[in-house]
Parts: structure tokens; C-alpha cells; sequence
């Protein structure tokens, strides 16, 4: 063997025993490789956004319920002198009841009208006020108010209310006059209402009247109960595209155009055959219905102005 040749064999028998195989070598790099760094940052980053989009659901999800819960609810009011308001939800459930005068706390009697359906509270305040005499043949005009923000189902709703009442109070074999009227939340209604102590039903009625008949004065009409606001607006042919009147109101409590006639013209000591350009009114004046008289004889004209309840000569002119 040639020198050459025995050094190459040896070189290859060193290697054998001293470097590493390939594999083996390609093991040792796999092991020294460099671990890939998590890039924290990026995700805490994730973790907020993920946290703000699930708050922000849950935030929407609260919100809608809420809504949903309040936006069909209603509040119906029934007036008489006893002004009683219920609120209601869109099942058409009681969740509370508001005296808005002494009248109305004694018509409730202590009944506990929470979480009762409404034609069950309904029936039992109309019955009530029947009872104890505020609805009677004398005054049977009762107010149903409704406030709502959706105009179709609250003009349902008041549709089937007015409807409810008057076949209570035909249980009781009373022909009842019922107002109805339905409307929007207003602050200055609230206002109104709040400052004079009566109902926002009977403070929208009144502003209806005044807008069909400027000539009034809010203060003027306050204190009439709602069978005199019904006979005034009867009795004045006023007409409401908002409102709906379902029966006739009571006059057996007033004085009639006869009675007023008589009582003038005995008090002016005037014979109806002596009398010509007789006329009368029957209008309004510091909370009071009265009649407005005017007629002449051959000797004087006359102006008088007479209750329209208790037949009290109010005032009396006469000019010659």
C-alpha cells in the first residue's frame, strides 16, 4: 500500500470515531434553535378589545331590554272629582297607582291595584267611585285619559277603557257620558297639572277646550268637574278631532232654560207677555256655570247672570 493511501485511510477512521454523524449533527443544531419570543403586547392588546366588545354587547343588551320594558307603557287616568291615574305595562298590568286628590284616596279604600290586570283594575275603581256616589244619574260623565308614546295602540287601548267603563256602570243600570281622549307626554302639561293639583288628563281636556274656544281662560275651568266641562262643551257645540264623547251628559243637576226664564222674571217683576228679546247663555265665570240673561220690556233692558247649580242671582243690571 502506498503511502498516500494509508493516510487517507486513517483520516477516514478518525472521523468515524471523533466527528458526529449527520443526523447526529443535525439533532445538535435543532436543539440550540433559537426559541420564537410571544409577543405579550400584542396580545394584552387582543385581551382588552375582547373585553371593551364583550361590555359593549352586554351594555346593548341591557339598554334594548329596558327599552323594550318602557316603551309601551302607559298611563290612564279617570276623573270625576276622584282623580285616579294608573300606570301600565305592555301586558296590560298595573304597576302603580297615583291619588292625585283626597277624593280619589278615599275611592281606593286601601285596595292594593298593583300587578293586577287592567279590566280588573278598571272595574274596580269605577265601581268604587259608583259606590260612593261620585258617578250618579246627576253626574255621570266620566274622563278617560291616555298617555302613550305609540298613537295606534294607545288609541286602542283607549277605545277599549272607555268601552269597560260604560258597560260598568250599565251593570248598574246607569247610562254613563264617558270623555275619552288619548295624547303625548308634555312637560308642560306636568307643570300644570303638578301646579294646580288636578290631572294631566283634565289639563289637556281644558286646553282642548280653550283651543276651540279662546276666549277662556285657563283658570276659569280648573274647578269645574267634568260633567259641567261636558255640558259646557255640549252645550256650545264644540268639537274635538281628538276627542270622543260616547253617551249624554247629565242635566238634571242645573237649572233648566225654563227655570232660568222663570226666576229673572220674577225677581225683575216683568210678566213674559210684557217681554220681547229675550235670550240666554250658558257659559262660565270663576269656576262656575252660570246662565247669561238678556231681555227687554217697554221700560228697561235687563242683564242678569244667574248660577247654573244653586239658581244664585250672580249679578243684576238694568239700564233704562
Amino acid at each position: 500500500m502506498k503511502n498516500k493511501d494509508i493516510k487517507r485511510q486513517i483520516k477516514e477512521e478518525f472521523q468515524d470515531i471523533h466527528m458526529p454523524s449527520k443526523k447526529e449533527k443535525l439533532l445538535e443544531d435543532i436543539q440550540f434553535v433559537q426559541p420564537i419570543q410571544e409577543d405579550k403586547h400584542k396580545n394584552k392588546h387582543f385581551n382588552i378589545k375582547w373585553q371593551l366588545s364583550i361590555l359593549t354587547i352586554a351594555c346593548i343588551c341591557i339598554f334594548s331590554f329596558i327599552t323594550l320594558q318602557t316603551q309601551d307603557a302607559y298611563s290612564i287616568s279617570f276623573e270625576v272629582n276622584p282623580s285616579i291615574e294608573l300606570k301600565v305595562n305592555n301586558q296590560r298590568r298595573v304597576d302603580d297607582v297615583i291619588c292625585h286628590n283626597d277624593d280619589a284616596v278615599l275611592v281606593l279604600d286601601d285596595m292594593d291595584l298593583k300587578n293586577t290586570d287592567l279590566d280588573v283594575a278598571v272595574n274596580a275603581v269605577i265601581g268604587s267611585m259608583f259606590k260612593h256616589g261620585y258617578i250618579s244619574e246627576a253626574k255621570n260623565s266620566v274622563l278617560v285619559s291616555v298617555q302613550g308614546s305609540d298613537q295606534e295602540k294607545r288609541n286602542a287601548l283607549k277605545q277599549d277603557v272607555a268601552t269597560d267603563v260604560k258597560d260598568i256602570l250599565s251593570g248598574y243600570s246607569l247610562e254613563a257620558s264617558v270623555v275619552s281622549q288619548d295624547y303625548d307626554f308634555s312637560k308642560e302639561r306636568e307643570a300644570l297639572a303638578k301646579q294646580y293639583g288636578i290631572s294631566v288628563g283634565k289639563v289637556t281636556l281644558i286646553q282642548k277646550l280653550i283651543n276651540v274656544s279662546p276666549n277662556y281662560d285657563f283658570e276659569d275651568l280648573i274647578h269645574l268637574s267634568i260633567n259641567d266641562l261636558n255640558t259646557l262643551i255640549h252645550y256650545k257645540h264644540l268639537n274635538f278631532k281628538s276627542i270622543t264623547i260616547d253617551g249624554v251628559e247629565s242635566h238634571s243637576g242645573y237649572l233648566t232654560n225654563e227655570q232660568v226664564k222663570s226666576k229673572v222674571l220674577q225677581h225683575a217683576q216683568v210678566t213674559e207677555e210684557n217681554v220681547y228679546e229675550y235670550r240666554d247663555d250658558l257659559d262660565v265665570q270663576d269656576n262656575q256655570l252660570i246662565y247669561i240673561v238678556e231681555f227687554t220690556d217697554e221700560f228697561a233692558k235687563y242683564h242678569y247672570k244667574v248660577n247654573a247649580i244653586s239658581g244664585e242671582i250672580v249679578l243684576f243690571e238694568s239700564e233704562m
